[in-house]
Formats: C-alpha cells, structure tokens, sequence
C-alpha cells in the first residue's frame, strides 16, 4: 500500500507541474488466431501485452510525463495498463508504473519499467539473450547511467554506462515464493561519439534469490528447511558470485540447503557482450556479440560457440528503408554433455532453466530472455503444458526490416529456427519452425482528433505446433 500511495502521490504532482507530457491515451482492439496458439510474432516482446494462445480482445489505457527542473535534473512517470478478454478468461495487467528521479548522471527508477539489458538493436533485435522485453516489466528499485559517460580527463574516448538493481518475483509462481531479483551491468564504449569507429564491450549479471519453496524438499537440496537464507552475508556472497564452498572448504550444509551449501547462492546467468559500430555517409553499421554464461563454462570456453551475432544497419534517410538487422543465435553447446568440476568439462548448462526456481528464467508466465528458446507452455514439442524451458537448444536465423512511406510505418520479421532438444533428448532430426510478421501503423484522424492506428498480421508453420495465421489491431485515442 505505501509502495501504491507513493506511485499515486507522484503522478498526481507531476500532473500538476508537468513539461513534456503526453496525452492521457485509451486503447482499444484486439486478435484472432487460427489456431490455439497466436502466432509467434505477434506475441513475442511485447512486454507481456498479448496472449499466447486464444483470440482476445483489449482495452487500455496509458500516459507518460516529464518535469524538467534543471539542466542536470528531471522527474518522470509513467502508467500503462490493460485488459485482455480471451475466450476462457480476464487478463488484466499492469505493464508500467513507475517514477524517474534523475540528478546528473543517474536516475532512479522505481515501479515497473520497460528495460532492456545487453548490446543488440535495440529497435528491431530478435531480442537479447538474457532480457528482451517479452515479459512484463518487473517492479524493481533500478538505480541507472542510462547514457555513455565519460569523465572530463578522458575527453569523451571512453564513456561508461550500467545499472544495479533489486527486484522482486511474483508470488504466484507453482514452485517458490517470496525471492528476489538481482540485476547489475556495466559497459563501455572507446572512440567519441562523432567518430568514425567505436568499440563497445561490457556484460550484465542476473541473479534468483531467496525465496520459500513452494515443493516438497525432504532432503533439503534446494533449500534449509524450505527457506533459502537472504541475510547480509548472503546478500554479499550472492552479488559477488562468491561460493559458499570455497568460503567453507567442504560446503556449509548446516545453515544451507545442498544446493547453495557447495555452490553459489541463486541462479547466475547473464552474458559477455563486445561491438562495434562503424558511422558512414549512408548510415550507421553495427555488428554485435552476446556470449552466454552460467555456471563456468564460457570461462573455460566450453561453450563458446554459442551467443547471439547480429549486424544492424541503421540509413541516414528518413523514408524507404531505414533499418535492417540480420541475426543468428546459436544455444546448442550448452558446454556439452558432460558436467565435471574440472576446468574442462562444465556442461549440461540448461539455459534459463533451474533445479530450485521450477519455472526458470520466466515472469508470469512468460520467458524474460529471448523468445526465440520457447517454453513447453508455448508450443507442441513437449505433451506438457509447464512453465520450464523444453526448447533451449536452438539454431535460429532473423531478418527484420523497417521502413517509413509518407506517414505508414511498416516492419517485417521473419525467423527460422532448430529446436534440437535437450542432452538425452534429442530431436532427430530436428524440429524446424518458420515464423513471420508484418506490422504497419500511422496516424489518423478520429472524430476531429488525431489518433494512431496499428494492424499486424502473423503466420507460422513447421513442426513446433500446428500451422497458424493471425492478426491484431489496436487504436490509440488521446483523451481530449
């Protein structure tokens, strides 16, 4: 209640002194599909906004401001919630609430906010490996350098950026409650901003925490007792990615479960990312990394071909064509089917998946990393319907592209992807599913008004699930 009281306080003075604010908007539309499942396209990182399976229809409303109160200091807020109707229920939701406090260089957020994390195209990406944008914002304390800084001695060659967060999971999860998110990153960028060639390179750290199992755990692998501790000390042990085991030769299983006893407190993952970005006459070029890590073997490079490789071309004109990424992600590896502690053998790594938090890297339902490794509740690969990962080895290939004609904005996404299985369950051979989208927007007038107008349109077929063709439209009315 105090969290919701401070969020309203906010909005309502914001209102009051606001600069730069947008219209409050209302939302109205809806999807079908063909099939039980919406095409893939249509649903991946939109932030949680559209079902994954059943035709719906949607109302909503959103509004944005500013409170510009100096050069170097601003306020912000920003609410966007919806309804979905499908045919067997009610989905309400709240995709952002949040408020911005910025003071030179950083800005706190608090509440929910679309964020993403990693090098990538952050327009028109496949999504980033670890946090894409595919599912709900998740409420969380984010303390940011959201822009490149450069201390004045290295007269702007280097710049720095990064975040530190904590943020909270939700409780309604079928396998723990009451545990934490744990997010920080750091990049860097070598060359001014006006030159020709830059060089980028940083990585991003994500952490599960804590928390109180909601399954049965007699032996107490997964946890003490059912709890897994969240003190001080583990706090520090769990942002340094320290091992218990190490800090305890022999592990601690008296105060931890097994798990965390000989290992590190949480789930660790996250990646390593370089690029470089080349400025020519044409447009800007960008070409981009993303290296996985989970549990040691990118250190010992057992999996080092796997990651997410793109290349992003951004044109300098303003109509035709003005974007146009390429991507291959690659998750196969995985470090290979043996797991030992030496310093050659760590694999088996089970991308977003985890042996104490069930529903692994998932919020509310949904992947937080990219939609392109697929839940079982998401397609036919599995007889199942869990909210786990059954597709993470994949071999998938992307193309989108962007343009501008007079005032239509229209975009395509196309993919292919491999599902190859998992270690002792191969797909042989292996599941291959296409998906594209086509997705066009702009400006119209409604009843004296202006208004915006979005119609998207999906189709999927392969051997994930059964061949599918949908569409959604949606109309933003400013309120007068």
């Amino acid at each position: 209640m105090r969290f919701r009281a401070i969020i309203l306080f906010s909005l309502v003075a914001l209102r009051l002194l606001g600069q730069e604010n947008t219209a409050p908007t209302i939302l109205v539309g809806g999807g079908v599909t063909s099939g039980s499942y919406t095409p893939f396209w249509l649903r991946a990182n939109q932030y949680g906004a559209v079902p994954t399976e059943e035709s719906y229809g949607t109302v909503g409303f959103e509004t944005r401001g500013k409170v510009v109160l100096s050069k170097r200091a601003d306020w912000s807020y920003g609410v966007a919630a919806r309804v979905n109707l499908a045919e067997t229920k009610a989905d309400p939701m709240i995709q952002e609430a949040y408020v911005t406090g910025r003071y030179g260089i950083f800005e706190m957020q608090l509440g929910r906010k679309r964020q993403l994390q990693g090098l990538m195209d952050s327009t028109l990406s496949s999504g980033s490996y670890i946090w894409s944008g595919n599912a709900l914002p998740m409420p969380s304390i984010n303390l940011v350098v959201k822009n490149f800084w450069a201390p004045a001695f290295l007269k702007d060659v280097v710049g720095f950026k990064g975040n530190y967060s904590h943020g909270w999971f939700e409780n309604s999860r079928a396998d723990v409650r009451d545990f934490y998110l744990h997010q920080k990153s750091f990049y860097g960028r070598l060359g001014k901003p006006n030159w020709m060639f830059k060089f980028y390179g940083g990585f991003n750290h994500q952490v599960q925490w804590g928390g109180v199992l909601k399954y049965a755990d007699p032996y107490n692998i997964s946890a003490k007792n059912g709890r897994i501790a969240t003190g001080t000390k583990e706090y520090l042990y769990m942002i340094t990615g320290q091992s218990i085991n190490r800090v305890k030769e022999g592990g601690d299983t008296a105060t931890y479960g097994v798990n965390d006893g000989w290992n590190r407190l949480g789930n660790h993952l996250g990646t390593v990312d370089l690029g470089m970005e080349v400025e020519l006459s044409v447009g800007k070029l960008f070409m981009y990394r993303q290296s996985i890590y989970e549990d040691g073997s990118l250190y010992y490079l057992n999996n080092i071909t796997d990651g997410l490789h793109g290349i992003s071309y951004a044109g300098s004109s303003k109509k035709g064509i003005v974007r146009v990424v390429v991507e291959y992600l690659n998750t196969a590896s995985q470090g290979g089917n043996v797991f030992t502690n030496s310093s050659v053998l760590r694999g088996f790594d089970n991308y977003l998946n985890n042996g104490v938090y069930n529903s692994g890297w998932t919020y509310f339902g949904k992947g937080m990393g990219t939609p392109m490794l697929t839940l079982d509740s998401e397609t036919d690969l599995s007889p199942t319907k869990n909210v786990s990962y059954d597709n993470n080895r994949v071999e998938a290939y992307y193309i989108g592209i962007e343009g501008l004609f007079g005032q239509n904005s229209v975009t395509f996404r196309g993919s292919m992807s491999n599902a190859i299985g998992y270690f002792g369950s191969e797909f042989v051979p292996v599941k291959r599913q296409y998906a594209v989208g086509l997705f066009w927007s702009r400006p119209i007038q409604v009843m004296g008004q202006e208004a915006f107008l979005k119609a998207n349109l999906g189709f999927d077929t392969g051997s994930w699930k059964k061949d599918v063709v949908g569409g959604n439209v949606t109309l933003a009315l400013p309120l007068p």
